[in-house]
């Protein structure tokens, strides 16, 4: 039999990829959680792999996916709080004070190695912020999806890249003298999509040397102006951006998933204030 504790621990283990912040979330030591998570691990008789810092299954079990409901229904019950995965930028923005139900991942410039819809189906997490490319497709029916800002998608260097010396640099220019990169606060599966986006849109050019670009969204460019120097280029990005409130369809009308909504939507909304160019979806 595999405790409420054990699963709590391989859980928070395979989300979080950290001992230390499973540890501090189950209210415990580093030592017990790994324990737990390895009685949990023979009782469901899984076979994990680390992989680039996170905690892998192979597959889940048919027992194990139950169990996960039953605790999850636990959690949406009251009996334990619910677990919320967001971005770096939006859960210093917006998620400093929580709903008294919610835990979310902690504040860390390092981004998820996990997409968050896998998260969310396999019952790891209740809710998620989703990023743009993780956002689910409007008519799958697993998930319901509330749209919470809108914002443009800046292009960003620093401030001592030769290409802020050029005023209004066409998508050519850019594309010929410039090679994205990405933040590490950006989600793994956000720097797939943010590699594909600027090599369809910004087409490469020859130079030996090339300067780093990044996007950046209106709650990115927040956290950039506390932490480094950049530079916004005057170039149109043929898109917006958009992040949601992601849940599991069957939870779409919780009271919890309702409270959380509510406060997300008014801390955007107060933060639309100040942000001009950021749009609260109410």
């Amino acid at each position: 039999m595999v405790t409420v504790e054990a699963l709590e621990a391989l859980d928070l283990l395979i989300w979080l990829g950290n001992g230390i912040q499973a540890a501090q979330l189950a209210h415990c030591n580093q030592s017990t959680v790994s324990r737990r998570m390895r009685l949990a691990r023979d009782g469901f008789r899984l076979k994990m792999r680390r992989i680039n810092g996170t905690w892998q299954q192979q597959r889940v079990p048919l027992l194990l996916a139950l169990e996960r409901q039953v605790h999850q229904h636990s959690r949406f019950t009251g009996r334990k709080p619910l677990r919320l995965q967001a971005p770096f930028w939006s859960s210093e923005a917006l998620l400093n004070e929580l709903p008294k139900a919610w835990v979310r991942n902690p504040l860390t410039p390092v981004g998820s190695a996990h997409h968050c819809l896998d998260l969310l189906e396999q019952r790891l997490v209740d809710a998620c912020v989703a990023t743009l490319p993780e956002r689910p497709a409007g008519d799958d029916p697993r998930f319901a999806v509330f749209d919470l800002f809108h914002s443009p998608i800046h292009l960003v260097t620093t401030r001592t890249s030769a290409m802020c010396r050029v005023s209004r640099p066409s998508r050519e220019e850019i594309g010929s003298c410039c090679q994205i990169a990405t933040f590490p606060f950006n989600p793994r599966p956000q720097k797939r999509f943010i590699h594909a986006f600027y090599d369809h849109h910004f087409p490469a050019g020859l130079a030996a040397e090339r300067e780093p670009v990044c996007f950046a969204n209106s709650l990115m460019l927040r956290i950039l102006g506390e932490r480094m120097l950049v530079q916004i280029l005057d170039v149109a990005v043929p898109s917006y951006y958009v992040e949601s409130l992601v849940v599991l369809e069957e939870h779409r009308n919780s009271p919890a998933i309702t409270a959380l909504l509510d406060h997300l939507r008014r801390r955007i909304l107060e933060l639309s204030r100040s942000e001009a160019s950021l749009a609260a979806v109410l």
